[in-house]
């Protein structure tokens, strides 16, 4: 079932960008942007899908109280007392007035504010909000906000581009527009990362699924960026490059894939304790063996893990070379990924824990 709930939230992060996306783009003229076609049905089948994709937890938790309470008592103590039910209820709410908003051809102005109350309604259902309150809100909702904007205007312009008309005009905003949106992820993402993991425990959770998925989505980044460096900065082309925006889509696609797993699994407060709870991360012991209390991660240079390093690094840079030489754009994706896998494995080896 977890797993299940993981990917409903992946979905929703990817729906939620995509409607983050048309808003961002309505507040641009349209000589700083390309033509961008996107079918009105297909953003208000868009904003039907949110409530689906907000049942899954919520059912979860129903299910679980059910044997105690009955169905309908735990489906009502669930939407009182649970984060995750008046999460729900909120996000529907949003979802129908947001769904009038577009079918009426609601202002850009009137979007915006739905979509910025389903962003905290997001961080309103987070990890980070049970754990420390109105910190652990702000923190969540500001990260997720710059998450799906960048990632919404991507999506559009990857994908929904009808002709490359104003692409300099549109990098001349977008691009600082990118950085701002990285800066405060990256800021906020330490900031997140300080209430769950201790800085001198980061290497020790990486035996633990939290701390397993919070070192690929780390490294997620850097093919990330090296794709966003190549089709903001590096490009002289007046022409937009579809193959590499379309890399660079897959690849945020898949730092949202990582993060609707990564909150779904319990964050290590105390690593003992919580691998005493949760075990040990899938893969971890194929690589490092089997590992016991107390766990102390210490590092360990080693050949094996230099070279499986050095294997990454080559994968960034034959990433590069899929944009110079102008290889399929699937296969600069897998040099990315490449470059994730191996810096993992690599890391891992150079530990003991």
């Amino acid at each position: 079932m977890s797993w299940f709930i993981a990917l409903s939230d992946f979905l929703l992060y990817v729906v939620l960008a995509f409607l983050a996306g048309d808003v961002v783009l309505r507040f641009i003229k349209t000589e700083r942007k390309p033509l961008i076609q996107v079918p009105k049905k297909l953003l208000l089948i868009a904003l039907a899908l949110v409530p689906v994709l907000l049942a899954p937890p919520v059912i979860q938790l129903v299910l679980l109280l059910s044997d105690a309470y009955g169905l309908s008592q735990a489906a009502v103590d669930v939407v009182v007392q649970f984060r995750a039910g008046q999460s729900y209820v909120f996000g529907v709410l949003i979802a129908l007035a947001w769904f009038i908003i577009v079918w009426r051809d609601g202002s850009a102005a009137m979007r915006a504010f739905w979509l910025v109350l389903s962003v905290v309604n997001v961080g309103y259902a987070s990890h980070a909000a049970s754990i420390v309150e109105w910190q652990g809100v702000i923190g969540h909702t500001l990260h997720f906000l710059a998450l799906v904007l960048w990632a919404g205007v991507l999506i559009h312009i990857a994908w929904f581009m009808k002709n490359g008309d104003n692409w300099r005009a549109f990098l001349r905003w977008f691009t600082p527009f990118s950085i701002a949106m990285m800066v405060v992820l990256i800021g906020t993402g330490i900031w997140l990362m300080l209430f769950f993991v201790a800085p001198e425990d980061y290497a020790s959770s990486w035996v633990l699924p939290y701390g397993q998925l919070l070192l690929l989505k780390h490294l997620s980044i850097v093919p990330l960026l090296l794709a966003a460096l190549i089709n903001g900065l590096l490009s002289k082309s007046d022409a937009p490059n579809h193959a590499w925006l379309k890399v660079e889509s897959w690849l945020l696609v898949l730092v949202l894939l990582i993060t609707a797993f990564m909150s779904k699994l319990a964050p290590p407060h105390n690593i003992n304790e919580t691998f005493r709870l949760e075990g040990v991360a899938p893969f971890s012991e194929w690589l490092i063996g089997p590992q016991y209390i107390p766990i102390n991660a210490v590092w360990t240079p080693n050949i094996d893990g230099f070279l499986l390093m050095g294997i990454g690094l080559l994968c960034l840079g034959l990433q590069w070379l899929g944009y110079r030489k102008k290889l399929p754009e699937w296969l600069s994706f897998l040099f990315g990924v490449g470059f994730v896998a191996a810096m993992y494995i690599g890391l891992m080896f150079s530990f003991l824990f």
